[in-house]
């Protein structure tokens, strides 16, 4: 490892905390002044060291997504590649040009501070400001011999997980489910999910699984054609991406690891938004209107329609649902 990297090492492991400077020169056996240099290109990327002459200096984070460090707060729990970038169009169109010419074997996350074109259900676009949000694909590996993945089962695993890492980092708030790929506080969409498959042509059966996820942190103000739908967790305040980027991963993997045996699903019927409520479901070009009244063992909603039937849906999305103060 490089000088700088051993020290943000260091520093991660004593966060907030001081650490001298003749400390750091011991531990590395290098001089002060490389580690002066150390810090200097530390901070040029990103990172917020303070640095007092009597104190020595004391690590802040950072106000960048950083691959090393989401790496290391994985703790070694997340065994996959990370790949970061400052400006992209969309880390979902990262991860399917990534895919074009590599087959990876373990899983592979890609981040970004914006993105430009970003993207959720039926293309539309995902406000991904600098800086204020989370905006992440994680490409899943899938043995294109298996059975088809249960993609309803997934995007509802990968929810809850979110689900997970948002109660505690911000355990005074609140969180629901819209079914399938939305998370809601107070009336208004903050996280959506995005669950893409790419096909391995000559068995014409999915080779990759892409989970695009998009958080909405800190942003304080939407634009207008956002501003009804789109609220944001905490505005205006510092959340530490790195970390929450971490918990995430490791998060996610954890339950992908099992998603298919459903076990997340009482949970995510306990925090749904929709259950026992009339809705409007667009499933294609057609609208079904009825009540929401389960969600299945495959991630399905069970909708019972105005002559008594029900149907389950494994895919389509809920257009409107009758909930005060809810921008559906």
């Amino acid at each position: 490892m490089s000088t700088k990297d051993e020290l943000l090492k260091i520093f991660l492991l004593n966060e907030n905390q001081w650490v001298s400077g003749s400390q750091l020169a011991q531990k590395l056996s290098i001089s002060r002044e490389s580690i002066w240099k150390g810090v200097d290109a530390l901070r040029k990327q990103g990172h917020r060291i303070e640095s007092q002459r009597s104190l020595g200096y004391r690590y802040l984070g950072s106000d960048h997504l950083d691959s090393a460090v989401i790496k290391m707060q994985t703790k070694g729990r997340f065994a996959g590649e990370i790949h970061t970038a400052r400006l992209i169009d969309s880390t979902q169109n990262w991860a399917k040009q990534y895919l074009s010419s590599h087959q990876p074997d373990r899983p592979v996350a890609f981040l970004a501070d914006q993105q430009t074109a970003g993207y959720g259900r039926r293309g539309r676009q995902f406000y991904s400001p600098q800086k204020t949000g989370l905006y992440f694909s994680l490409v899943l590996p899938h043995n294109p011999m298996s059975a088809l993945p249960k993609i309803g089962l997934l995007t509802t695993g990968v929810a809850v997980a979110v689900g997970h890492v948002l109660k505690r980092t911000f355990p005074d708030h609140d969180f629901s489910y819209k079914w399938v790929n939305d998370i809601y506080m107070n009336g208004h969409k903050v996280c959506g999910i995005l669950t893409e498959a790419t096909l391995e042509l000559e068995s014409a059966s999915s080779a990759a699984l892409i989970v695009g996820i998009g958080i909405n942190l800190s942003t304080a103000d939407f634009p207008n054609e956002f501003a009804q739908k789109a609220g944001s967790i905490a505005p205006g305040q510092t959340v530490d991406r790195n970390r929450l980027a971490a918990e995430l991963l490791v998060e996610i993997m954890s339950i992908y690891h099992e998603y298919d045996s459903g076990k997340f699903l009482p949970e995510y019927r306990d925090h749904s938004l929709v259950l026992n409520r009339p809705v409007e479901l667009k499933i294609g070009n057609r609208q079904v209107v009825g009540t929401a009244i389960d969600i299945d063992e495959q991630g399905g909603l069970v909708v019972e329609l105005a002559d008594g039937t029900k149907q389950s849906f494994i895919s389509g999305e809920v257009t409107k649902v009758n909930l005060p103060g809810m921008m559906s």
